[in-house]
């Protein structure tokens, strides 16, 4: 059989919450809830860049991809500069051995063949200054694409570095 005590041996108090101690578990709570806010911003805020970071190393892998026909065709363009130039060196180197050789056998030209050689001599030196500023030109072109890419190396090489987070 069972027994019902007649009376309860225990006794349970609860105390009466003050004013601090409630305030004290609200702030608590406030706290929480803004770290967690800020927690989520931060997280929203990552992905943000994470995203970014992406559009970014797409873009320059889309760059590399469109300077390297570029670059192939600069380079071709500064070896048929070149040949040219040599060509119109060779030609003026020429030209000028032919005058020397004809001013020191014939000794005095008339005037309508010096006229001539004159203006042969002007336009070669014409052409060929024209041909080497098209080469500088085309060097210093060349020289700010190789500068490009190495920046874009080395910034994607820096975004590689960081761990995405999983």
């Amino acid at each position: 059989m069972l027994s019902t005590p007649l009376a309860q041996d225990t006794s349970v108090v609860q105390l009466a919450h003050d004013g601090l101690a409630v305030a004290t578990q609200w702030s608590v709570i406030v706290a929480v809830v803004a770290l967690l806010g800020i927690l989520t911003a931060l997280v929203v805020a990552l992905a943000e860049m994470r995203r970014d970071v992406r559009r970014m190393l797409a873009a320059l892998d889309s760059v590399t991809e469109q300077t390297g026909p570029l670059l192939e065709h600069a380079t071709g363009t500064v070896g048929n500069l070149k040949r040219v130039t040599d060509v119109i060196s060779t030609e003026v180197e020429r030209l000028n051995r032919t005058v020397g050789e004809v001013a020191g056998e014939l000794g005095r030209l008339s005037v309508e063949s010096r006229r001539r050689v004159a203006e042969i001599s002007a336009l070669l030196d014409v052409a060929q200054s024209e041909a080497e500023d098209a080469v500088l030109d085309l060097a210093a072109k060349v020289r700010m694409l190789r500068r490009g890419a190495g920046l874009l190396a080395r910034a994607t090489s820096r975004g590689g570095d960081e761990k995405d987070p999983p």
